[in-house]
C-alpha cells in the first residue's frame, strides 16, 4: 500500500517543477523528497522521473501518478472532514449565523432542548453558512433570506431593527428617529463580528468611522464611558443591560435598518428539531 506521504511529495513536485521548491514547501531536505520519489517508482513498479545531468522533471506517468495522488488525497481529505462532522454532530450542535443579535435571542433555547448536547457558534458570511450547512459544519443555520432549496428546511424566525445608541448629552439625544445619511460622517464604537449589518452600515455610511471591538462587553462599557455613538437593536436592548443603562436608543428609519431573520436546517434534521422549530414559530 502506498504511503500517503509518498503522494504528497508526488504532488509537491508536480506544482512547484522542481525537487528544491517542493522541498522548501515541504519543509524537507531535498534529498528527503528524492527519496521519496524512488521509493514512489519502486512501489508503482514503474518509472516516473526524466533524469538529465542539470534537470529532473516528470515523465507522462508521473504526471499521471500526480492527477492521481491529487484525487486520493483531496478524497482523504474529504473523508476526514465529514467523520469529523458526522463526531461533531452526535455531540455537539454547531449553529452559524449572519448576524448576532438573532444568535444571541436562539442559544438560550437551544440549549434549554439540548441540554446533553456542547452548543458552539460562529458568525460568518452567507455563503459560509450554506456551504457549512451542505457539509455538515453547521446543523442550524440563520439566515438573511429563505433558502429556496428542497435539501434545507427553512422558516422565518424573526425581524432585527437597527437603533443609533448615544448618551444622553449627544445632539441626536432627543430625536425620534434618525437616518444614516444624518450620521454619515460620524465616528462610532462597534462590535467586531455584527455580520450583515456592517455590509449595511459600510454601504449607508461610506464616511462614517467605525471602530471595532471584539469583546462584545468592552463594546457596552467603552460606549458608557466615551461619547462615542454606537449601535443597538430591538434584540441587545432587550438581552444586553448596557444597550440600555443611560444611554438613549434612536431607530434608524432607512428601510435598510430592518433585517428578516430565517433559521434553516437539513430536511434531513427537521425531526431532530422540530420542537425548537415549532417553539419560534410561536415566539
Amino acid at each position: 500500500m502506498i504511503e500517503t506521504y509518498l503522494l504528497e511529495h508526488l504532488l509537491a513536485f508536480h506544482k512547484f517543477g522542481t525537487l528544491s521548491a517542493a522541498a522548501e514547501q515541504l519543509h524537507l531536505a531535498q534529498p528527503s523528497v528524492s527519496r521519496s520519489m524512488q521509493k514512489l517508482e519502486s512501489e508503482l513498479g514503474v518509472t516516473l522521473l526524466i533524469r538529465s545531468k542539470n534537470r529532473v522533471e516528470l515523465n507522462e506517468s508521473g504526471k499521471l501518478a500526480a492527477e492521481y495522488a491529487k484525487r486520493i488525497l483531496e478524497k482523504e481529505e474529504e473523508m476526514i472532514r465529514h467523520i469529523r462532522a458526522f463526531d461533531r454532530a452526535n455531540r455537539t450542535i454547531m449553529v452559524g449565523s449572519c448576524a448576532p443579535g438573532p444568535l444571541m435571542f436562539l442559544f438560550p433555547k437551544i440549549t434549554s432542548f439540548f441540554s446533553e448536547m456542547t452548543i458552539s457558534s460562529d458568525i460568518v458570511e452567507e455563503e459560509v453558512l450554506l456551504q457549512g450547512l451542505k457539509r455538515d459544519d453547521y446543523q442550524l443555520i440563520i439566515a438573511p433570506k429563505h433558502l429556496e432549496s428542497e435539501e434545507f428546511y427553512c422558516q422565518k424566525y424573526l425581524r432585527e431593527h437597527l437603533y443609533l445608541s448615544v448618551n444622553n448629552f449627544h445632539p441626536a439625544a432627543t430625536y425620534k428617529s434618525i437616518t444614516f445619511a444624518e450620521m454619515d460622517g460620524q465616528n462610532f464604537i462597534m462590535y467586531a463580528k455584527v455580520g450583515i449589518w456592517e455590509d449595511i452600515l459600510r454601504e449607508k455610511m461610506p464616511h462614517a468611522k467605525l471602530y471595532k471591538q471584539a469583546d462584545l462587553d468592552a463594546v457596552g462599557e467603552i460606549a458608557s464611558a466615551s461619547d462615542l455613538p454606537s449601535f443597538s437593536t430591538n434584540i441587545t436592548q432587550q438581552l444586553l443591560p448596557s444597550r440600555v443603562m443611560n444611554r438613549v436608543n434612536i431607530p434608524f428609519s432607512d428601510e435598510e435598518a430592518h433585517a428578516d431573520f430565517y433559521i434553516a436546517c437539513k430536511q434531513s434534521d427537521k425531526k431532530r428539531f422540530s420542537a425548537l422549530l415549532n417553539l419560534l414559530k410561536q415566539a
